[in-house]
């Protein structure tokens, strides 16, 4: 509801026909909006952690299939297409709350640790091969900038304006932004 409404659109009443239970029931759970809108934060941060764990299970049942920046495109694009692109509105209004929400905020960074995670596992891999491998603070700044870059790609969905076709195209454009990084030591 939230990702097909915006936050305007969830309510108890409307939570409770969504659910087909009895009126009322979603109020004695969740006695205000905040309390409503703290759930469906947790409900996302459980599902974005289950789909970031069912990756690390392909990866390791087949290595090539979600591994290196292809994979990481794959998964990105997962978010243009149902069920992910209603989570992903959903998230990105949860996110314009937690900005005035300390404990939503709180209750939204594990899935946005996660995923800056999976970016992070995809920059250490790039770079894995180095003759000068890189120090971890430069992983790290090169992981912010690939993390920023995918969420914008993201919000072009959630927007209906992609700018971005497929996976493969998604690829290039993670591997130019990962080797056009300045190297260390470099202006």
């Amino acid at each position: 509801m939230l990702g097909r409404d915006g936050s305007r659109g969830v309510s108890h009443p409307k939570v409770d026909k969504k659910a087909e239970v009895p009126d009322g029931t979603t109020s004695f759970y969740f006695r205000t909006r905040d309390a409503l809108m703290h759930a469906i934060a947790a409900r996302l941060n459980e599902l974005d952690l289950a789909d970031l764990s069912l990756l690390t299970e392909l990866t390791d049942a087949d290595p090539t299939e979600f591994a290196g920046t292809l994979g990481f495109a794959t998964l990105v694009m997962y978010s243009a297409t149902e069920p992910w692109l209603t989570r992903a509105k959903a998230r990105y209004e949860l996110a314009l709350q937690a900005g005035r929400d300390d404990e939503l905020a709180a209750t939204l960074s594990a899935s946005v640790e996660g995923f800056y995670g999976v970016a992070r596992a995809v920059v250490t891999e790039w770079h894995a091969a180095d003759e000068n491998p890189m120090s971890p603070e430069v992983i790290d700044e090169q992981a912010k900038t690939l993390f920023s870059f995918v969420n914008g790609v993201m919000m072009t969905f959630v927007i209906g304006q992609p700018l971005v076709d497929n996976a493969d195209q998604l690829d290039r454009l993670i591997r130019g932004v990962l080797a056009g990084w300045p190297v260390e030591g470099t202006a």
